[in-house]
């Protein structure tokens, strides 16, 4: 009896759904507590939703737009729209505003499952790798705040299942489908502009044969392009190019300020010094120290993003235990390279960093570099299996060594979550309540029901523009 109900438990569809609502439990609990309070950002996405729900336009009066205009920037639509229903059931807090994130964060989990299910058959492989996405600082840090990055690699990941989906189907309803959902993280985050061109590219090479599915193939092109004009419209003529303008190296003035440097510099030749110090050259290089520096320990396994909003600081983006785990998936895949789920994996690995290194600061944004965490959470579990199938054999010998090993690797990922626990709901609030820009959620609920006993009351707005708070708050 007792192990009929064992088996039960341990069926793949059992198993997911406890890994998903663990993600889910890791993600949504004490949501209005930390992170310590709505930043920026989080007050004007939820406002707008707020606004839309209410009036059908963003609060600057645009109806329905494809691109929407706040105080100060335009930003992409797409997780405002998304907030609607949430904000009108939760109401405009911290969970109506978050729970987004939430939702579509731990809805990845199970669609990361299924993924990797379709592509190698391997359920073992599935269930780990959506383990590993469920208990992910990197993955949970986005997924209980109002970033755009969660609702985004939902999107692609959805699209991805579609168009693999689609080329293995002569339907052509599932092309536009696969075009239509592929369009739509374009609406989220600048950073998928490039991807998503780049990720549908690598599907096409490994999986898409172009002379028996043409038809297929221009469907979903033309049914991308038809949800993507809207946008395309607005940053030829509008403003949804102004955000990426911003820090793209492109427009870089320090880059320019330094090739002027070089350039006048005493005792230079300037036609050498034209070769060596330029536009080109410095963008080149940018770009190739950005690409180097996002697969680094510094930011990978030690430190994280250096914004407190994305990171933690204490702890990497991934756990130290991956490394080896990582390292031998990575081996792994590279020696079975003739399997094309393997070369999909590394290639995805290898697209993931190029959008973040054209950006001033991308070598350590941890947004922008977001598309990283589904390949290497499915490296990393390769990377475990493996050990474990090994262990496993050596365990039959009984020698103690491998046993004593087979304790660490148990204990030691568990130690290393339990830590990155505590710091999350110990101190994290504590450390970096500066960065959430706590202490003005409690300032106006204090002050609006005194407004009627004075003349004006007086928000400082040095550090911070206050008038997005007053609105959300009062």
């Amino acid at each position: 009896m007792k192990n009929s109900t064992l088996k039960k438990i341990l069926q793949p569809q059992v198993l997911i759904l406890l890994i998903f609502f663990l993600g889910f439990f890791l993600r949504v609990v004490s949501l209005d507590k930390n992170p310590p309070e709505l930043f920026g950002d989080e007050l004007d996405a939820g406002y707008q939703a707020y606004s839309l729900l209410k009036t059908g336009r963003d609060y600057k009066g645009n109806l329905f737009p494809s691109y929407l205009q706040s105080f100060s920037e335009w930003r992409a639509p797409l997780l405002m729209y998304t907030s609607i229903p949430f904000i009108a059931i939760a109401g405009l807090n911290e969970y109506g505003v978050r729970l987004p994130s939430v939702v579509f964060g731990s809805l990845t989990i199970l669609l990361l499952y299924y993924l990797v299910s379709c592509l190698t058959k391997n359920k073992k492989l599935a269930l780990l790798s959506a383990f590993f996405l469920a208990a992910s600082p990197w993955h949970i840090q986005y997924s209980r705040a109002a970033f755009e990055a969660a609702l985004m690699l939902f999107l692609i990941t959805t699209g991805i299942i579609v168009f693999l989906r689609a080329s293995h189907t002569k339907k052509l309803k599932t092309s536009a489908l696969a075009g239509i959902i592929f369009a739509l993280p374009l609406y989220t985050y600048n950073t998928a502009n490039i991807f998503v061109p780049l990720i549908a590219a690598l599907i096409c090479f490994l999986f898409v044969s172009f002379s028996k599915q043409k038809k297929q193939i221009i469907t979903a092109v033309i049914a991308f392009l038809a949800v993507s004009l809207p946008l395309a419209i607005n940053i030829l003529f509008g403003h949804a190019a102004d955000r990426f303008s911003n820090f793209s190296i492109f427009g870089n003035q320090e880059i320019i300020e330094k090739i002027n440097l070089m350039r006048t510099s005493p005792h230079i030749n300037p036609f050498i010094e034209s070769i060596f110090s330029n536009r080109p050259v410095e963008w080149t290089k940018r770009i190739v120290q950005n690409y180097a520096a996002a697969f680094s320990p510094q930011f990978l396994f030690i430190n994280g993003d250096v914004t407190f909003r994305h990171s933690l600081h204490q702890v990497g983006q991934l756990f130290w235990f991956q490394l080896p785990l990582l390292l031998t998936g990575v081996f792994f895949a590279l020696k079975n390279y003739r399997k094309k789920e393997n070369l999909f994996w590394l290639g995805w690995l290898l697209l993931a960093p190029i959008p973040a290194s054209l950006t001033i600061d991308g070598s350590y944004h941890a947004t922008r570099l977001i598309f990283m965490v589904i390949p290497l959470m499915v490296l990393s579990a390769c990377g475990g299996l493996i050990i474990i199938k090994t262990l496993t054999n050596l365990s039959k010998k009984r020698l103690f060594p491998v046993k004593l090993l087979a304790f660490l690797i148990i204990l030691i990922p568990v130690m290393e979550f339990l830590n990155y626990q505590n710091y999350y709901w110990k101190h994290y609030p504590l450390d970096s309540w500066r960065w959430w820009h706590y202490g003005y959620k409690e300032a106006i609920t204090s002050l609006t029901p005194l407004e009627e006993n004075f003349d004006q009351v007086i928000i400082e707005t040095t550090y911070e523009p206050a008038l997005i708070r007053y609105l959300f708050w009062a």
